[in-house]
């Protein structure tokens, strides 16, 4: 787990096993706003992080199929003044289809995404929060192994 913290905000990301499995597929990121104001999570301008690029956004725990299919942008998080936000997220370019060929048409009940497995190396998000209409990015990685 990595922890990055300012003066307005705190991030911890922590790496996620796949249940039953030896390998990564999501993240925990736990969210504390430190000032007396609300601060706001552009998911829309919050990337996924692989080995120094951005690869996308990310999806969150519970998210479904029919969700997935209409995503247009990422919505936004509202964080109170001194509130933690938890959320399991993974990156969306690392999903993986149950049904090949199926990609975005639901036309069978096998017809879904599960999360992809997340490689070797540096990891992570470059987070977009908002402040009082300006934008503060920091970035937070992790090195994931594969045993």
């Amino acid at each position: 787990m990595q922890t990055v913290s300012t003066q307005h905000y705190e991030v911890k990301l922590e790496p996620l096993r796949a249940e039953g499995y030896n390998y990564y597929n999501r993240f925990r990121c736990s969210f504390t706003n430190k000032t007396s104001g609300d601060l706001v999570i552009d998911w829309s301008q919050t990337y996924y992080l692989q080995n120094g690029n951005r690869y996308g956004n990310f999806g969150w725990e519970g998210l479904t199929f029919e969700e997935l299919r209409g995503i247009n942008e990422e919505p936004d998080l509202s964080v109170g003044a001194g509130q933690t936000t938890t959320a399991v997220l993974f990156p969306l370019n690392l999903i993986g289809w149950k049904e090949k060929g199926v990609r975005m048409k639901a036309t069978t009940p096998e017809a879904g995404f599960t999360n992809g497995v997340i490689p070797a190396g540096e990891n992570g998000m470059s987070i977009a929060v908002i402040q009082d209409g300006k934008v503060l990015r920091k970035s937070v990685l992790v090195t994931i192994t594969q045993e």
